[in-house]
């Protein structure tokens, strides 16, 4: 077989799944909705279920929705008719995988899972199967083939079902509020935790600070924030407690305001209330802080006010911080 005969076929595989998905996203209506408010109410855990490759799909999402806020666990549907069904509690809320809707194993369940009265909603490519009719919430899966051209192959039916249960988690995601520091919260040994768990005492800058005190002129702080380059000063007193601060930023303004600047003193124009943080936050809250204010500097404290380090942007985004 020829090279581009390959690539012609993984082509049409490709696009035929990207079909399928454009569908499901044409056909979602209010079902999508109300699956996503019973999860949003659930005081308890999700539940997914499966067996075969739906069971795979069940194993994802409930490993998605988990690390987005919604707290979830796979439940075999074969290990759950054999004892393992008692992990489903009263509060709990059952999501049902099954493209053809008629699965052997999950019609065995329905019967323990009317007994607690937990709400069960299902993602099935069959929305007349028993298993469907059988639901609180049916999401509708269906593909009009699959990408095997035997069509027998689960492709598009199990990115169908995917691609729903991410929709699901997403929206779910939106609709909490979650960040990606909560994201963080639930991945401590992944990059992006190590990362975003970072608090700012572990990144501040605390050697080489541009210093000074604030009887000084203003044309020699100008030296002073040139030569260290963090486009900052910072004033203090003589017990290292701050005075204020004067950035690049201040030096724009205050060049557009006075002529001369030439006899001003330092303390007349800094800040005296500058933005602070604690040496105990998390470095992207700190990162939160300046985007919301528009500032590239934040001066770190210590619990007796004092100075202890000072963080700008470059830096945050430098130690991988975003």
């Amino acid at each position: 077989m020829k090279m581009t005969d390959k690539i012609s076929i993984a082509k049409k595989v490709i696009l035929s799944e990207a079909t399928a998905l454009k569908s499901i996203a044409n056909r979602l209506d209010k079902n999508f909705t109300l699956a996503c408010e019973a999860i949003l109410n659930c005081r308890g855990k999700v539940i997914t279920i499966g067996l075969g490759k739906s069971g795979h799909v069940a194993t994802k999402s409930a490993a998605t929705l988990s690390s987005t806020g919604t707290p979830s666990v796979f439940l075999h549907a074969a290990e759950a008719l054999h004892g393992d069904v008692g992990l489903i509690g009263k509060l709990d809320l059952v999501v049902c995988y099954s493209n053809s809707g008629e699965t052997k194993e999950l019609l065995l369940l329905l019967p323990l899972i009317k007994i607690l009265k937990v709400t069960l909603i299902t993602i099935t490519g069959n929305k007349k199967s028993t298993l469907a009719k059988s639901s609180d919430i049916v999401l509708d899966s269906s593909v009009k083939s699959e990408a095997c051209p035997l069509n027998l192959t689960p492709t598009s039916s199990v990115i169908s079902a995917i691609g729903l249960s991410d929709a699901l988690a997403i929206t779910l995601l939106k609709s909490r509020g979650f960040t990606s520091k909560d994201f963080a919260k639930s991945h401590p040994q992944g990059e992006l935790g190590k990362r975003l768990l970072k608090k700012t005492e572990d990144i501040m800058i605390t050697k080489g600070l541009p210093f000074t005190y604030s009887d000084m002129k203003l044309v020699k702080a100008i030296d002073i924030i040139t030569k260290y380059n963090y486009g900052i000063i910072i004033s203090l007193t003589r017990e290292k407690r701050l005075l204020g601060i004067f950035t690049d930023g201040d030096l724009r303004r205050t060049l557009k305001r006075d002529n001369d600047i030439s006899t001003l003193q330092l303390y007349k124009v800094m800040r005296k209330k500058p933005f602070i943080v604690s040496r105990n936050i998390m470095a992207a809250e700190a990162l939160n802080i300046m985007e919301q204010n528009q500032i590239t500097c934040l001066l770190v404290a210590n619990d007796d006010k004092t100075v202890a380090g000072l963080l700008t942007l470059n830096h945050l985004l430098k130690s991988g911080i975003e």
